[in-house]
Parts: structure tokens; C-alpha cells; sequence
């Protein structure tokens, strides 16, 4: 935040703008939206709008589906054993359960396996094929994995297991080798959409496997609409929580799914929505999802028990299902307990063992971490630090080069994480994931050669495509479209989420008319003026005021546009997502940073009595100085710096900060505009400042 080098704002041809907006009857700044995600004619446009159920795609066209239902079908008709074995987050459970659900309203003998997080780790493993077998089990499917599990589901044919693996994750050049490995990912697949969640791949063979039984294997959309009536809310959690981009079908779903869930049959579902105060009149989207609903679910997986989720969404009982969510509500305040303290842990790390400026992935390893959540503090380290990251779980402190570590990788765009982690393949157990989000497996002995492989291959790549992480603005508004018109318009984007994000805008040289900190400084109110048109404003998780913020100042503001209703009333406001001086103010700071060096040059102006420091002043800052955590290793801003001393101006203040340069009780650098790198420097003499030349210079001239 606040560093507009890193905001980059679309641009779009107004033409083509004034053609779509034209065409589709929408408001320009709609069209410009369109634009930038590749929507740039009237049909994609218009579908990309209407999210019509009309352009579900044919699940047929799955590689290797009609041999997986044929196969389900034969277990269903021979009352063979099924065993369903799912993943341990979001996606896996809610693969699980529908696939769970269908099998036994066909009266399918069938129950489900989850491995443990900490005990097993992600995917198959041949432990559990031993479990699985003794139970009977004749046929395996599984569901968001599977997919790299060569050995395993080798192990699998070897023993009489057959084995289905429905899966969206990357795929190796080798498959498994099993009855039908359905995967639209597959090179060989001609499947039109590649980004299906794995509930989104195990739904298109639940709707294969029921037009195969009501409609002799002939594709039908009206089946389709049917099936998604039956499961779309859970495949709508599933494709959210596993941050799958939303365009194309899995908006469609998507879209489909939010509309349902306020009034979803599902009885575990209810009792998640009343656990976290949510009723069905509340409109449900893909944060509440994302943000509220997810990391509860995820908490069982991640220090409980998945199959205790699965248990919520497969309940009939109200009272049930509500001690399950009350207890998923539990779960996950300790997960974010945990959370912290490994983040804490992680950052202290990275100071202490680390160069950042050197290292292109932050790898870090730690016996005390929980498994379950370090994938959680990766993706926070990476957003702290704009780098991709890894963290690595040992269970034991003991330095046994043979113990496997169990790590989760987070990574920024211009580096895909599956393919950085398949050019360190040697050093690594076990390996999978997606571009931005995967986990792996290494012994502690492997660990520094995977960390210096992995190093090298990362800077290679991320120098290629510019690894800065950029602030995307999708276009300049003005006071004009800050009304509620605009955001009925714009809403008809949604559902956001990834390769579809919630719109951000920036609004160029407003006055800030009034600031407020909010909730003991931790959000700051604003209301922003610009030509007599007054708009309200919110930034979350910052204190405006103490990074120099004042009512007066005129300001650039990147943010998105929504409706506080509070009480019954609705208002526009801003939320400010990113904050900086407007280019007037800058250029006006530049005019000063020319006069203090033509001061230092000689050139004394005729106010010099107004920017002659006192002794009171050269205190007051000096006090600030020797906060350490103010100052320490940063690039500060002079206006950030002077925030808390009004009284000085800029001028004085960098007068100020050049006497104690002078008299070698600071060093200080500049950096950019108005922005240095102060480091203070420890000294037992007492220092006459008023000796200092720049002061010599300006009393003689006083």
C-alpha cells in the first residue's frame, strides 16, 4: 500500500468501449470492465452478462467419462462395494459428499475415505488401499486427486482394486493406469473448459452418469439443469474455496449456486449459514463464501477431522447438523490462533535467516509448525513480501536427514509452482498442485539443495516476467460515477473471484474534507470532496492519520465502489484499497525539494526566518528519530515522517534532517521523491547543532 510505482491502470480504445456499451445498452464504465478481461465482442460480451445455463458444456466431452459411468454403473448394478476417496479441504469435501449423495439415492453400497493431514498426508496412499481392500471395497473413486498417484494405483491393480481418479490438478506426461482417469486437464482431452474444481469434474460425471441411466447416454440439458438444482450449492462452496478462476462455466455454476445457497435444501448447509449469523434474507456472493463460510469448512481438514464436514453436508437432522457447525466454529478460532502464531514465527525467520532482497523464494522449515495451516501462512508471506514462498512442517526437532518434511507452496504470477517444483523433482518425495497454490513433500537432508535449486529457477523466471506485483486499475472514474446506478451496473460482473476480481478504480485529485480513525485506529473514516460533490469513504486495516494523512490534502485514491446499508439505508461509499498524494501535491513537494537544495547551494530565500529551525523543533524531531520502528531499515516518505508534527513544514523538516546529517548524528539517503533512508547513528559527544554549516548559512543570511 501506498506506492502508486506499483498501480497499473487499463486502457481501453473508446471506441470499442462506446460499440459494447452501444450494443449491450450498459453503462461505458461496464463496457471498459468487459475489456479488460478479453470480452472485447458484442456475443462474448453478452454471454459473459447473461450467464446463461445454456452454455454448460456437454460433460461427454470429458476424455475417459462414459468409461468411468459405465464402470459406476456395473458397481451399482452388481451391488459391488464403492469407496470414495476424497481430498481434505473444501473442494475434496464437497466432492465427496455429492458424489456420496447420488451414489446412495441409486442405492449404491458405498462409503468414503479422507486422509489425515498430519498422519498422511495429500493424495493416495497404499496404507489406505490396504485398509480399503479388507473392507470389501471393489471399486475406488476418487475426487480432487489422484492424478500423479502412478505407484500407488499400481499397488491398487496388483491387489484386484479398481480404481476411477476424477481429478483437476496439472498432469504429468504418465497417468495412472486405471479403469478411466477423468481430467480435463488431460493433453488429450477435448473438453472446451480446463479450470473445472475437482467438485466441478465430479459433478459432470454425476450429470454423465444420470443422462446414461434417464436418457440412454444422450446428452440433455434439462437433465443437467436437474442435477444442478440437486448439488450446484455444494459445487458452488467447492469452486470458490479452492480459488478456481470465475469466467466461463465455472461463473455459470457459480452464479447458479450463490442464488440457491440463502435457501438451500441442504441441511448442513443451514446450520453453517445460522452458526455464523447468517439468515436467507442476507444476499450470499463469493466473498461470503470465500471469507466466512470456507476456512470453517477447511478448519476440520486442517486440525480436525475432514470427515466431520462431510458428516455436516450429508446430515438430515437440524440439531445434528448444528452441533457439527458450532463445532467446525470452534475448529477453525483455533486454527486462527495457530495461524498467528506461525506467522509470527515465519516473519522473525525470515529476518534473522534470510536476505529478501537476494532470495527469489522464501523456503522455511520449522518442527514447531502445524501442517494443517502453514498453507494459510504461505499465502500471508507472499502477500507480505510479494515473493512466492514455502513452508515446510517436521515433526521432530531431531536433525535426522532422512525425515520428510510436508510443505505448502504459495506463488505470485510469472513463476508456475508445479512446473519450478518439477525442475527440482530429484530433491523432492512427492510433489502436485496447481500454478499459484501446490504441496510437496522433502527430507530435511534435501532441503538446502531444493531451496538453492529452486532459487535459481525462480530468478530466471521471474526476472523474464517482471516479478514486481502490480495494483491492477480498471479504469479512472470521476465524482460522477460514484452513485448507486454504478454499482447496479458493475454488478453485473459477479460473482468476482480469481481471473475475475471485484473491480478496483482509482479517483484522481480529490480534497480529503474529513479524517477519522475508526475502531481504536485500526480503519480510517474519510469523506473526500472534489468539485462540491462530497463522497464517503473507508479504509479497512489502516490508520490514514498516522501515515500523514490530514483533512486538506489532495490525494489520488485507488478503490472499489459499493452500498453501506446500515439501519435500513443504503449509501455509496469507498472502500480504499490504496492511497497517495495527488500529482498537484507531488509536484508542489518537488518545488520544496528544489528550495531546500538551492538553500544548500547558497541560495537563501527572503522567508528564511519561517524555516529557520528552534531548538524545540530540532527535539521534537529528533524524538521521533529514535523510534527505531519508525525508521529502522525503511524508506520513509518525508510527509509520512512529518505526520506527527504538523507544526513543522516539510521545508524546515528537511533542513532539520540535513543538520543532523551535518553533525553525523544520522545518515540519510534519497531514495525517490520526498522519500529517504534515514539510519541513525550513535555518537557520545554533544553536538551544537546551531554550528551545523547549513545553519551557519541561513542565521548569516538572517
Amino acid at each position: 500500500m501506498f506506492d502508486r510505482n506499483c498501480w497499473q491502470v487499463s486502457e481501453q480504445s473508446p471506441d470499442l468501449v462506446k460499440k459494447l456499451a452501444d450494443s449491450l445498452r450498459i453503462h461505458p464504465l461496464c463496457a471498459k470492465l468487459l475489456i479488460n478481461r478479453g470480452y472485447t465482442d458484442t456475443d462474448s460480451a453478452k454471454a459473459f452478462v447473461q450467464k446463461s445455463d445454456a452454455f454448460l458444456y456437454n460433460p461427454y466431452l470429458l476424455k475417459d467419462v462414459r468409461k468411468a459411468t459405465a464402470r459406476i454403473r456395473q458397481a451399482l448394478e452388481q451391488d459391488e462395494k464403492i469407496t470414495i476417496y476424497g481430498d481434505y479441504d473444501v473442494d475434496g469435501v464437497t466432492s465427496v459428499s455429492i458424489l456420496y449423495m447420488y451414489l446412495k439415492e441409486r442405492g449404491a453400497n458405498v462409503d468414503y475415505y479422507i486422509p489425515t493431514r498430519e498422519g498422511e498426508g495429500y493424495g493416495l496412499n497404499i496404507g489406505a488401499f490396504q485398509s480399503i481392500l479388507e473392507k470389501g471395497t471393489k471399486l475406488i473413486i476418487t475426487v480432487d486427486t489422484g492424478i500423479t498417484a502412478i505407484d500407488e494405483i499400481a499397488y491398487a491393480n496388483k491387489v484386484g482394486l479398481d480404481v476411477i481418479v476424477t481429478d483437476h490438478h496439472q498432469c504429468r506426461p504418465e497417468l495412472p493406469s486405471c479403469i478411466a482417469v477423468v481430467n480435463p486437464r488431460r493433453s488429450d482431452c477435448e473438453y472446451p473448459f480446463k479450470e473445472l474444481s475437482g467438485v466441478g469434474v465430479i459433478f459432470k460425471v454425476l450429470c454423465a452418469l444420470e443422462m446414461d441411466i434417464v436418457n440412454f447416454g444422450e446428452y440433455n440439458l434439462f437433465t443437467v439443469k436437474d442435477m444442478c438444482k440437486r448439488y450446484i450449492d455444494l459445487v458452488t462452496i467447492g469452486t470458490i474455496a479452492d480459488v478456481m478462476p470465475l469466467y466461463d462455466e465455472n461463473r455459470i455454476m457459480v452464479y447458479m449456486g450463490l442464488s440457491l445457497i440463502a435457501s438451500t435444501s441442504n441441511v448442513g448447509i443451514r446450520a453453517l449459514l445460522r452458526a455464523v449469523g447468517i439468515d436467507d434474507t442476507k444476499k450470499i456472493n463469493s466473498s461470503t463464501v470465500g471469507y466466512t463460510l470456507a476456512p470453517r469448512i477447511n478448519a476440520a481438514g486442517r486440525i480436525g477431522n475432514a470427515a466431520r464436514a462431510v458428516q455436516l453436508f450429508l446430515s438430515s437432522s437440524p440439531h445434528a447438523a448444528d452441533v457439527i457447525a458450532e463445532e467446525l466454529c470452534v475448529i477453525n478460532r483455533e486454527r486462527q490462533q495457530t495461524e498467528n502464531q506461525i506467522f509470527a514465527e515465519a516473519l522473525e525467520q525470515i529476518e534473522k535467516e534470510h536476505d529478501i532482497e537476494k532470495e527469489s523464494v522464501l523456503v522455511l522449515a520449522s518442527s514447531q509448525w502445524h501442517q494443517g495451516v502453514i498453507g494459510i501462512v504461505a499465502s500471508k508471506i507472499t502477500e507480505r513480501f510479494g515473493k512466492p514462498s514455502i513452508l515446510i512442517s517436521f515433526e521432530s526437532s531431531d536433525p535426522n536427514p532422512d525425515e520428510l518434511g510436508k510443505g505448502s507452496a504459495r506463488s505470485i504470477k510469472g513463476l508456475n509452482m508445479v512446473e519450478a517444483l518439477a525442475h527440482c523433482e530429484k530433491f523432492l518425495a512427492k510433489y502436485g498442485g496447481h500454478e499459484l497454490a501446490a504441496g510437496l513433500s522433502v527430507t530435511r537432508g534435501n532441503l538446502d539443495q531444493f531451496r538453492k535449486e529452486l532459487n535459481i529457477y525462480a530468478k530466471e523466471r521471474l526476472a523474464e516476467s517482471g516479478s514486481i506485483v502490480k495494483t491492477y486499475i480498471e479504469a479512472e472514474i470521476t465524482e460522477y460515477d460514484v452513485k448507486m446506478q454504478t454499482v447496479y451496473e458493475i454488478a453485473k460482473l459477479e460473482p468476482y473471484g480469481a481471473k475475475n476480481p471485484e473491480p478496483i478504480f482509482i479517483l484522481k485529485d480529490v480534497r480529503i474534507a474529513e479524517i477519522a480513525p475508526l475502531s481504536m485506529g485500526k480503519h480510517t473514516k474519510l469523506y473526500l470532496d472534489k468539485n462540491s460533490t462530497g463522497i464517503s469513504a473507508i479504509c479497512f486495516g489502516h490508520n490514514l492519520i498516522s501515515e500523514g494523512f490530514f483533512a486538506g490534502d489532495r490525494v489520488d485514491v485507488v478503490c472499489s465502489i459499493n452500498i453501506n446499508e446500515f439501519r435500513g439505508n443504503k449509501t455509496v461509499q469507498l472502500i480504499v484499497r490504496d492511497i497517495d498524494y495527488s500529482e498537484w501535491t507531488w509536484n508542489e513537494i518537488g518545488l520544496i525539494e528544489e528550495e531546500f537544495f538551492a538553500i544548500k547551494d547558497g541560495e537563501i530565500p527572503d522567508h528564511n526566518e519561517q524555516i529557520i529551525p528552534k531548538r524545540e523543533d530540532f527535539a521534537a524531531v529528533y524524538r521521533l528519530l529514535k523510534d527505531d520502528s519508525y525508521i529502522k531499515g525503511k524508506q520513509i516518505s518525508i510527509l509520512k515522517l512529518m505526520a506527527p508534527l504538523s507544526n513543522i513544514s516539510y521545508l524546515k523538516a528537511m533542513i532539520i534532517l540535513e543538520v543532523f546529517s551535518e553533525c553525523e548524528l544520522i545518515e540519510w539517503n534519497n531514495t525517490a521523491m520526498a522519500t529517504y533512508h534515514i539510519r541513525r547513528l550513535e555518537t557520545k559527544e554533544k553536538k551544537n547543532l546551531f554550528e551545523a554549516p547549513i545553519m551557519k548559512l541561513l542565521m548569516q543570511n538572517h
